[in-house]
Order: structure tokens, then C-alpha cells, then sequence
């Protein structure tokens, strides 16, 4: 059963059992108070009865003497008023005016200091009657008052038929009332109730609006809290999801470089005869890069999945590592017919190798991509930093797209970019590494003239040896 309806049946079996106790005390005790009011008046009527009574006997006791006359207990009746009804010593009916039906068996409860009252219905009709006993000049008399309440009782069953009505009509308008209560009070859980499926289905940014501040609302407060946490949730899997993805897509677009290298060296081994000290360079250059797609794979997520930009930069001779660069990449550059000019200048400069090689690797591999025949690579002094260009004279790029390039998964030849297994994710991670040490790419580039390419890093001075 609906709390809807759990509200509305048990406020109204509620109201229905409070209007009848209440009806039902309130047409009692007004019952019991009339009667009460009667019976007080019929205890009156007697206590003037018995002062009229002794006065009668006080001044007819010579007549008394010779017996009791019909007469005086008549003018008696017609002085007290009201039904009367007089016996004499042993009981026996004098005189009455009450009709013959009624029972006198509260004369045998009568003593010389107390009444007896009692409620008799005779004929359809109810009287309150009051019994008294006086003893006066040697005579003596019991009496009885009898005061029809018939009018009092039929106003007890008028009062309840009446009752009858005004209940009915008091429940119905009362059921009026807690049906539109009991839809005001539940709206609030049907919201939450809708909300709650729409986020079981996936809409996480729905919430309550809270205007109250009942239980209700702080209800409907914890609620929102409860979204707000379930939301922050998903959102944190799946940029975790996100950040395992993109660092597989990413490891797997770092391998393609260092296996070229690898592989051609290999192959080179393996098809050639090499002179020892070739054979040894050749089989130095796979053991690197075999070392530096190990350390690389370890760094690649804490750079993508752990967000991490703490890494240590060392110093390093710019003419050593690109001279390293150079050689790991001769492979791939001679399979694609590409010359490599380096003109660095001498300087020490702050890196971190395996990520640094990584950033140099996708530079030199979208370069090779966008059909190019040259690359140059410049290392240049300048005031505060150390800038390193890589020129090219391949296809281009438009302007408009060079603000883009950078985004995850974007390409600007989406059509060359499935030809050449590109998945558009290098400039993004080269990007990030660029912020590791503390510099950023810088884009120019114009169709069919080529693309160049600039990053500013820590200087630290020059390199004698270079």
C-alpha cells in the first residue's frame, strides 16, 4: 500500500474514532446533566412537599383523629403540584395521581432520615420519582413526587440523531481535507522517488529543490548530499576509466618510435655483417631503447592515470641527448627517407630523459607523417631559458587548426591519420610533458611550406665539451 493512502485511511479511521468518543461523551454528559438537573428539582419538589405536608397535618389533627379524608390528601396534590402519590403507615395506597402501572417499590428503602429516588418508564413515558417518609403529631404518612422526564430523554435521541449528521458531514469534509493534506505532504517523496529513478538511469545531475524546513526538507537536503557523492563518484571512475584508456592508447603509441629503432637495428644486425663496433652501437641502441620503454611504461602512468607532475628534471648536455635522439631515431628516418639536421647549441639543461625523448619522438614522428623530407632541430641560448625549435617542410597545417592540436584524440587529416595507424594522441601527452618541465609548445605552421615547432627550457649554462 502507498504511504498516500497509508496517510489518508489511518488520519481518517483516526478523526472517525475521535468524533464518535468525542460525540458520544459530549451527548452523555449532557444527558447525565439534565438528568442531574431533574432529579435536583425533584428532590426540591419533596423537601416543599414535606413542609406542606406537616403543616396540613399540624392544623387538621383533630380531623385526623377519626381517620384519613380523601379530600385533604386531593387539595395536598393540588398544593404540591406535579404527579403525587401518599400511603399511609402500612403502605396502602391513600391517593395518587401517578398512573396505576407505576411500581411503589421504593417504599420499602424509605427510613425517617432518608429518600429514595428512582427512574421508572411507564407507558412510554419516564418519570424520576421521590420517595420521603414524615411523621408528624402521631401520624404517619410516606409520599412520593413523580416528575415526567420523557421530554429529557427524547432530547438525548435527538441530540444523537443530530449528531449522526454533523458527523457525517464533519468526516466527509474532514476526508476532503486529508486527501489534499496527504497529496501536499507526500509531493515532496514522489519528487525524490522520480529523481531517484532518473538517476538510477543515469542522470546524475538531477536534485530536489528544497523550500521547507521540516524533516521533509532535511530529508530532501541528505538526498541531494547523496547525489552530489553519487555524482562525484562516477565522474571519479570514469576519469579513472578515462585515464587507463588513455594511458594504453598512449603506451601504445609510444612503442611504435622505439620499436622502429629496435627493429631496425635488429634487422640490421641480422641482415648485415657488421664490424664489431657497429654490431656493438647497433646492439647498444636496442638495449636503450629496451630499458627506456621499460622506465618509459612506468612513467607514462604516473604522468596519465596518476596525474602526477612531481618527476625529478636532470641536468643534462643538450648535444649528448640529441645526439642519443638522433641515433635512436636513424632507423625510422632512413626507412622514410628523411634527413635529420641538428644544430644545437652547447648548454646543460633541465629534463627528465625518458619522458623528454618521448616529447622529441612525436615531434620528429608527426613530422615524418606530414611528409616532410628535412627536419631541422635547433638548440639556441637565450636570456633565461634554452629554446628548442623542430622545423620541418612538410604539409602544414591551417592556422585554425593549430588550436586544436593539442586535444586528445583530435587530427587534422583524419583520413592520413588512419593510413599511418595515428590516433591523434601524441601532441596531447607531448603537451603534458611540456608542462612537466615547466614550458609549453608553441605552434607555427602554414600549407605546403611546413610546421615549426618551439619549447623553452631551464638554462643552465654552457657545455664546454659541445
Amino acid at each position: 500500500m502507498r504511504l498516500f493512502a497509508k496517510l489518508f485511511i489511518c488520519a481518517t479511521v483516526v478523526i472517525s474514532i475521535a468524533l464518535l468518543v468525542s460525540g458520544y461523551l459530549l451527548i452523555a454528559f449532557s444527558h447525565e446533566s439534565a438528568v442531574n438537573r431533574e432529579a435536583e428539582r425533584a428532590r426540591e419538589q419533596l423537601q416543599h412537599g414535606r413542609f406542606t405536608i406537616q403543616a396540613s397535618i399540624i392544623s387538621n389533627a383533630d380531623i385526623l383523629r377519626e381517620g384519613m379524608p380523601i379530600s385533604m390528601f386531593s387539595n395536598l396534590a393540588s398544593e404540591l403540584g406535579g404527579l403525587t402519590a401518599f400511603f399511609c403507615v402500612d403502605k396502602q395506597l391513600l391517593y395518587s395521581q401517578i398512573p396505576a402501572q407505576a411500581s411503589f417499590a421504593l417504599l420499602n428503602y424509605i427510613t425517617d432520615t432518608t429518600h429514595v429516588v428512582e427512574f421508572q418508564t411507564v407507558s412510554g413515558a419516564t418519570y424520576i420519582m421521590v420517595g420521603g417518609m414524615i411523621t408528624q403529631s402521631d401520624t404517619t404518612l410516606y409520599f412520593v413526587v413523580a416528575t415526567d422526564i420523557t421530554a429529557v430523554v427524547a432530547q438525548r435521541a435527538y441530540m444523537a440523531q443530530s449528531f449522526v449528521q454533523i458527523y457525517s458531514f464533519t468526516l466527509l469534509l474532514s476526508m476532503v481535507m486529508i486527501l489534499i493534506l496527504s497529496a501536499f505532504i507526500t509531493r515532496p517523496i514522489k519528487k525524490m522517488n522520480k529523481a531517484a529513478a532518473q538517476i538510477a538511469q543515469g542522470r546524475y545531475n538531477q536534485r530536489l529543490h528544497i523550500s521547507r524546513g521540516d524533516e521533509i526538507g532535511e530529508l530532501s537536503n541528505s538526498f541531494n548530499q547523496m547525489a552530489d557523492a553519487i555524482e562525484e563518484k562516477i565522474h571519479e571512475l570514469l576519469e579513472n576509466a578515462r585515464q587507463k584508456e588513455d594511458f594504453v592508447a598512449n603506451f601504445a603509441h609510444e612503442l611504435k618510435t622505439p620499436l622502429t629503432s629496435v627493429i631496425g637495428y635488429a634487422d640490421m644486425i641480422y641482415q648485415k655483417t657488421l664490424p664489431p663496433n657497429q654490431a656493438k652501437d647497433a646492439a647498444l641502441y636496442i638495449l636503450n631503447e629496451g630499458l627506456r620503454l621499460e622506465s618509459l611504461s612506468l612513467k607514462l602512468m604516473d604522468l596519465i592515470v596518476l596525474n602526477r607532475q612531481d618527476f625529478i628534471l636532470e641536468e643534462m648536455s643538450a648535444g649528448e641527448l640529441f645526439q642519443d635522439i638522433s641515433g635512436s631515431l636513424k632507423p625510422m628516418l632512413d626507412d622514410n627517407g628523411v634527413k635529420l639536421n641538428l644544430k644545437i647549441q652547447p648548454a646543460y639543461i633541465n629534463v627528465e630523459y625518458d619522458l623528454f625523448k618521448t616529447l622529441m619522438f612525436n615531434l620528429i614522428d608527426n613530422a615524418v607523417k606530414a611528409g616532410c623530407t628535412v627536419i631541422e632541430i635547433n638548440g639556441k641560448q637565450r636570456k633565461n631559458t634554452y629554446s628548442i625549435s623542430v622545423i620541418d617542410n612538410g604539409r602544414g597545417m591551417p592556422e585554425p587548426e593549430l588550436t586544436r592540436i593539442t586535444e586528445a584524440f583530435y587530427t587534422v587529416d583524419k583520413s592520413r591519420s588512419r593510413r599511418q595507424h595515428g590516433a591523434g594522441i601524441g601532441l596531447a601527452l607531448v603537451s603534458k610533458i611540456a608542462e612537466i618541465h615547466g614550458s609549453a609548445l608553441t605552434f607555427n605552421s602554414a600549407e605546403n611550406v611546413g610546421t615549426a615547432v618551439r619549447i623553452d627550457l631551464v638554462y643552465k649554462g654552457s657545455d664546454g665539451n659541445d
